[in-house]
């Protein structure tokens, strides 16, 4: 759960400030021409028609976004880096298995399933392109979210059986 968390963090927190930092920095005028100055491009290892590809990227990614998208995913990914960083500190709890750790991993997976959720219902309705670039991840950290919160719920009832075998109660 803590490698995971620390993983999710950057990913979030990287779309976090990567969207606004796209749409900010376009010119009204649109994209300039590719700048591939030949030194960078030899140091990337890549061609000018490379260089010139990755630009004309960028702008069909800008182009193609909804005038609502920038703005949904960027306040998402702000709540998914919180609650990402978040699960980082209940990981290192339920280690402990403190009484505490299990409810606040079990709000922690169930507010990421729904960050998912809502990222996933955003990125359908914003398009081809942009449905090509975040739909998969999005599906995935959606699944690894309910299978995390399902272990959290089987290894909760697992270790109540175990307290109550010790008491020797009956379920």
């Amino acid at each position: 759960m803590v490698i995971l968390g620390v993983f999710l963090t950057a990913y979030q927190g990287t779309e976090w400030m990567k969207t606004p930092d796209l749409i900010n920095n376009i010119p009204s005028s649109g994209m300039p021409a590719a700048f591939c100055p030949p030194g960078e491009m030899q140091e990337e290892g890549i061609s000018l028609a490379e260089c010139q590809f990755m630009v004309a990227n960028v702008e069909g990614i800008v182009l193609s976004m909804p005038d609502w998208f920038p703005g949904i995913m960027t306040w998402l990914a702000a709540a998914g880096t919180i609650l990402a960083f978040s699960s980082v500190i209940v990981g290192g709890a339920l280690v402990n298995y403190t009484s505490w750790s299990v409810k606040a991993a079990a709000i922690v997976f169930i507010g990421l399933a729904l960050i998912d959720a809502m990222q996933f219902a955003a990125v359908v309705n914003a398009g081809p392109i942009l449905r090509s670039l975040y739909l998969w991840q999005t599906l995935l950290w959606f699944l690894l979210h309910l299978i995390m919160l399902a272990a959290l719920i089987a290894g909760h009832e697992f270790e109540a059986d175990k307290l109550r075998l010790e008491k020797g109660t009956e379920h």
